[in-house]
């Protein structure tokens, strides 16, 4: 019995098949070659020019690791992750330059659609928000002020940039100033909420921050960014929200993104479910790998806490474990699917991650916003609006199922 169904076994839950069925289409499919070719049957691979491969066999074995692991993420990204290299690596595909292809972190897509932009800026109903904690260091003979904040020097208008409360500053004072609505993130327009994108307003309270993926089409994506930022900017809260500002890249799962202290996700689940009734057919309905599904096209992951390097994403960072996993099976020279698995399962547990709550950023606790998954309900049937338990906070939608059937505990 091959070691995943062993897994399956113990804890049969709808989203942990997701994920073991995964990890096991990679464990049996994937090869890494000494060169630093990465191959897969079912796409074409990811591999260096002779000449190039060549050179790097002198690099330090350290630096040769690190970089064959890049590339194991990378390829993990984009095929299992979010999909954003398949139609680029499809064996049918035409030939390209794939290295344009493979970047991790939302920057595929590098060219600006103009129009496509605009829309998303006319749908953003922010106004800006006000960014406390800068210093004035000294008044311009213009009048402007010079401020200062985490070694970052801007120049502002009193009468544009300050709240009234502090258009009087002097050199020294701390004022908060005026910032825009939105920014240009890697590939994606995003909208800052008008309380700003993250707390602000009390230290003592766990900033940790909740993603929502949003698998949309174009025209969904200039309609939930008017949903979400008139939603969530009349109840006040921080949030950030981006989209990709190209509409050829809208075949990945993950073209938009929420971001959220965990602290408001109640609230916040009371938005989605209203624009997700009111938008449901603009979503597609696959979804992010290792995020835990809240309804077709719609799942939620935590910012991970112990991540390898400081700007990793959640994706990068799942992907990153399982390449370790990988390369740690190469390495030692048993690279059968039975030992892949094992060392994927081993590299998920340093870390104190279940690979049946691969959404969580460490092992559950009470301040998790997330209650234990369900599996099947009493009839057999597998509904996409009760992928937790209907009691817990975490449920998009409330199972209506009469209580003898829907509550299916493991």
């Amino acid at each position: 019995m091959q070691l995943v169904d062993s897994l399956k076994i113990l804890q049969p839950t709808v989203s942990g098949d997701r994920v073991l069925d995964s990890l096991q289409d990679i464990a049996n499919k994937m090869q890494i070659k000494s060169d630093f070719c990465i191959s897969h049957p079912d796409y074409k691979p990811l591999e260096l020019p002779e000449e190039v491969a060549s050179r790097f066999q002198s690099l330090p074995l350290e630096l040769r690791n690190k970089y064959l692991s890049l590339r194991l993420r990378s390829f993990l990204y984009g095929i299992y992750y979010n999909a954003s290299l398949r139609k680029s690596l499809a064996p049918e595909a035409d030939s390209m330059d794939l290295e344009a292809q493979q970047n991790l972190e939302n920057n595929t897509y590098l060219g600006v659609d103009l129009k496509f932009y605009d829309r998303l800026h006319e749908s953003n109903c922010g106004e800006g928000y006000f960014d406390p904690g800068w210093s004035v260091l000294k008044q311009e003979d213009d009048g402007s002020l010079a401020v200062t904040k985490n070694n970052l020097t801007l120049h502002i208008q009193r009468d544009r940039h300050l709240r009234l409360e502090d258009k009087s500053a002097a050199v020294g004072d701390a004022v908060a100033i005026r910032k825009p609505r939105n920014l240009v993130q890697n590939g994606f327009y995003m909208a800052v909420g008008n309380k700003g994108s993250q707390r602000l307003d009390n230290s003592n309270v766990d900033p940790q921050t909740v993603r929502i993926y949003f698998n949309l089409t174009p025209e969904g994506a200039v309609a939930i960014m008017a949903a979400i930022t008139r939603h969530l900017n009349e109840i006040s809260i921080p949030f950030s929200f981006k989209a990709l500002y190209n509409p050829s890249a809208y075949e990945r799962y993950d073209s938009a993104v929420l971001y959220f202290a965990k602290g408001n996700y109640e609230v916040v689940r009371q938005v989605l479910q209203t624009v997700y009734t009111e938008k449901r057919s603009h979503f597609q309905p696959e979804v992010p790998l290792f995020t835990k599904l809240l309804a077709p096209g719609l799942a939620l992951a935590e910012e991970p806490d112990r991540k390898f390097t400081t700007k990793e994403s959640f994706g990068t960072h799942r992907c990153q474990i399982v390449a370790n996993g990988l390369l740690e099976a190469w390495q030692n020279g048993d690279d059968s699917p039975d030992s892949r698995m094992a060392s994927i399962t081993k590299n998920f547990s340093l870390l104190g991650i279940s690979l049946y709550r691969c959404l969580f950023s460490r092992p559950r606790s009470s301040s998790s916003v997330v209650a234990q998954p369900f599996v099947r309900c009493g009839d057999g049937e597998t509904q996409y609006c009760s992928p937790y338990c209907p009691r817990s906070s975490l449920s998009l939608f409330r199972c209506r199922r009469p209580a003898a059937t829907r509550y299916c505990h493991l």
